[in-house]
């Protein structure tokens, strides 16, 4: 197969593919998506909601309504444990950035404040700071599988930094790495996309706290040193839900069962001793 690489959505995105044109049809997939989802962008989507007055109609992209419908169906799905509006906690911890002059306290918005007008139409009923960032990147592999196969493409891989997805007749030998860095198990997967999320080498110290990129009920960060794998037929899937199982494995099962999907915990080296 062929592959490319280019840097999008905060990592490199690599594609495999049968079909040159069909690669630029993925790749041009991940770039519209990076334009609309993009918490860094000052054009993006999510930079128009934070920065509308709260209460206003705000048109977005439909993809973006997507990405925030199926956010806001696993909020009410987990009692709010999963919930898109995590910007804020994710800005005083220093893995976002500053994006606005306003306090932090500012931005008191929950998910439940977040209203689809239409399929180009949101509401912000209160100021939040909308990150979607792992299932923005798992829906952009989505896309991307989408237009390769749209452009004739008969296999192929997508792979946006841990979130991946395979099509085609032919199983692709994915290796998955633990907590730690290091190489684990392997899977064979065809037509299938895996996500895995994992935070012992990505924590920060904050006033005498240990604080992770992943965030649980009550704004709390999740420390975790195992890594969690997700497999589902689609990628935005995969990697919503390893948020949730690094907080409720049993919570992420019966949600999967919905999905036709499975969670795979990697422990790290000294746990698997």
């Amino acid at each position: 197969m062929i592959r490319r690489a280019r840097p999008w959505l905060g990592t490199i995105v690599e594609i495999a593919g049968d079909d040159l044109i069909a690669l630029e049809a993925g790749f041009a997939a991940i770039a519209h998506a990076h334009a609309a989802m993009s918490f860094h962008e000052a054009t993006s989507d999510l930079a128009a909601l934070r920065d509308a007055t709260p209460g206003s109609v705000v048109a977005v992209d439909p993809e973006t309504v997507h990405v925030l419908r199926f956010a806001l169906d696993l909020y009410l799905a987990t009692d709010g444990l999963f919930d898109v509006t995590i910007g804020r906690q994710l800005v005083a911890t220093k893995f976002l950035p500053r994006v606005s002059a306003h306090p932090l306290t500012y931005y008191n918005g929950t998910a439940a404040d977040i209203e689809i007008i239409d399929d180009t139409h949101v509401i912000c009923h209160r100021p939040m700071l909308i990150d979607l960032g792992g299932i923005a990147k798992g829906h952009a592999v989505d896309m991307a599988v989408a237009a390769m196969q749209a452009a004739s493409a008969t296999q192929g891989i997508v792979n946006a930094g841990g979130d991946l997805r395979v099509f085609g007749p032919n199983a692709q030998t994915i290796w998955l790495r633990r907590a730690d860095g290091q190489l684990g198990t392997s899977l064979d997967v065809r037509n299938l996309a895996v996500a895995s999320s994992s935070n012992l080498l990505f924590r920060r110290t904050s006033r005498g706290a240990d604080h992770s990129p992943h965030i649980g009920l009550a704004g709390k960060a999740m420390l975790s040193d195992q890594t969690i794998t997700v497999t589902a037929p689609m990628c935005i899937c995969a990697d919503a839900v390893t948020k949730i199982a690094m907080a409720d494995a049993a919570l992420a099962e019966r949600l999967l069962a919905k999905m036709d999907g499975q969670v795979i915990i990697t422990p790290c080296l000294s746990e698997a001793a």
